[in-house]
């Protein structure tokens, strides 16, 4: 968990919950809840928090405090939930979530916040499988547009946009979490085992990432030259 401060107002700082945590807090007992406390957390510090719940392991929903407005939502990328009625329950319950807080960890960040549920349109999955592409795009759009609400989530449901989705969203997560400079993006080690010899690395031209050529199962025979440019899979798909 860590917090959000949003590149384009530098007044408003967001709170990334953990999606454990928010099912806790959205459908666990009150004991649950209690082990969820983050007291090294103090929520006055942030303007708003998202984060995501699973329910039964197969479906991902959206969720988002707007504390400048004491707005909560719950965003459902299915058709047919009752999205009103989730953010009514879910304000309910984090109401509850933070009045525990108080009186467990004595902190009395956000507990006097009133939520009132809202409503954010947006399009629908179309299949039973991108409901994570759609909650991740709705969180990417709520942090580029906060401290302002989104009016609208728009995500594009066609196979080819969820296709070329699930590949930006795959590289710029292995460009945020690989060291382009010390460690093989493919092994994510800095030396090959010491049986090895002669290692040799190659540097993507275009992400600038490097990879032992022994790891992508190249050859001194099938090794481009120095001088001749060469890209990852990411980078070159094809």
């Amino acid at each position: 968990m860590r917090a959000i401060l949003n590149s384009k107002d530098t007044a408003g700082r967001l709170y990334l919950m953990n999606h454990y945590t928010v099912g806790v807090i959205l459908h666990g007992t009150r004991e649950q809840m209690a082990r969820q406390g983050l007291k090294k957390v103090t929520f006055d510090d942030y303007d708003g928090a998202i984060g995501f719940v699973n329910i039964q392991n197969v479906h991902w929903k959206f969720v988002y405090l707007h504390a400048l407005s004491n707005h909560i939502f719950v965003v459902d990328p299915m058709q047919g939930s009752n999205e009103v009625e989730d953010s009514r329950i879910a304000g309910y319950r984090f109401e509850q979530y933070f009045k525990m807080r108080r009186n467990s960890l004595g902190k009395e960040d956000w507990v006097n916040i009133k939520w009132q549920h809202g409503k954010i349109t947006h399009t629908f999955q179309k299949d039973a499988t991108s409901c994570g592409i759609f909650v991740m795009q709705m969180a990417k759009m709520t942090v580029t547009q906060f401290p302002n609400i989104p009016e609208r989530f728009h995500i594009d449901s066609s196979k080819k946009s969820l296709k070329k989705l699930r590949r930006d969203m795959a590289e710029e997560i292995l460009k945020g979490s690989v060291s382009k400079d010390e460690f093989c993006s493919f092994c994510g080690n800095e030396d090959l085992p010491k049986t090895a010899v002669d290692v040799v690395w190659i540097q993507c031209g275009t992400c600038a990432r490097w990879f032992h050529t022994q790891c992508l199962g190249m050859t001194a025979a099938t090794t481009p030259n120095k001088d001749t440019p060469w890209y990852c899979v990411l980078c070159n798909p094809k």
